[in-house]
């Protein structure tokens, strides 16, 4: 039986760095819903294309994509802190 690989399309470097590009204007715009899915399509890029990618293109992705999640998860506190302090401020207000 003939080995059942799934073959892949070799990584398209311009689409790649394009997605990177629109992470982070969509990260500097603290769009932060659609960045979401932007890291998401580069990370299905990280793991269906790790054998195309040589050490170093696979360093650069894996680090953008990790640095935006931890950027994700702390955006995420500092509003759910935001909103916590508006609505103090709201009740001593009242």
């Amino acid at each position: 039986m003939a080995n059942a690989t799934q073959e892949y399309p070799k990584i398209d470097p311009k689409k790649t760095n394009q997605l990177i590009s629109t992470l982070g204007e969509l990260v500097e715009k603290h769009n932060f819903d659609e960045a979401w899915t932007i890291a998401g399509q580069l990370n299905s890029i990280l793991k269906e294309q790790a054998e195309n990618l040589n050490g170093a293109e696979y360093s650069a992705l894996e680090g953008v994509i990790k640095s935006f999640y931890s950027l994700n998860e702390q955006y995420k506190k500092f509003s759910q802190r935001t909103y916590a302090f508006a609505r103090r401020a709201t009740d001593v207000a009242s």
